[in-house]
């Protein structure tokens, strides 16, 4: 196939609605096997490398759809959209999740995360000031995460993100025509 037979808009939609719906269903095995298991820090690190193989995946797979080159510019613009559309389908599970799914869902893993953070600065010999002051970001921190206005707040942040995964996915899409340095 070539460049003209492909529908763009197309390929980036279903590239963004395939990451989107594997990380929501992802999320819900952690969530059906425990709730402790969505607090692991090995939890989020494996969520995003999933995310990042994806998102390569479907990108060579569009540039070898439309004639096995892509410039690095069209790649970033391929994933940055693709994984902002994932984006906004995990905002609108988040928010469905914790408000409709399971409202006491944000307490739980704010109690889960607190009890492993004092564990941690406790194991670290850290003050109580320390301890106090960091337990009382982290709940923070998850109470901005798990409401759908704190969720819709920080969405900014989460493009910023998504735009440096999509500069990182884009160096593994691109494909330049080779030039030759010969003369002739």
């Amino acid at each position: 196939m070539t460049k003209e037979n492909i529908n763009y808009q197309e390929e980036v939609l279903k590239a963004g609605l395939l990451v989107g719906l594997t990380s929501v269903l992802f999320t819900l095995v952690a969530y059906m096997i425990s709730v402790e298991t969505m607090t692991e820090w090995w939890f989020s690190l494996l969520t995003l490398v999933i995310t990042i193989g994806l998102t390569i995946y479907l990108g060579i797979s569009y540039r070898s759809s439309i004639g096995e080159y892509i410039s690095f510019s069209e790649s970033f613009k391929f994933s940055f959209i693709a994984m902002a559309i994932s984006y906004v389908i995990g905002i609108i599970f988040s928010i469905i999740l914790y408000n409709v799914i399971d409202p006491g869902l944000s307490e739980v893993i704010k109690q889960i995360t607190v009890e492993k953070t004092v564990d941690m600065l406790e194991s670290f010999g850290s003050s109580d000031e320390v301890i106090d002051a960091t337990v009382e970001g982290v709940e923070k921190g998850i109470d901005d995460n798990t409401t759908a206005i704190g969720l819709i707040k920080s969405s900014p942040y989460g493009l910023l993100f998504i735009a440096l995964l999509s500069l990182l996915t884009s160096l593994f899409i691109k494909k330049n025509k080779e030039i030759s340095d010969r003369i002739n």
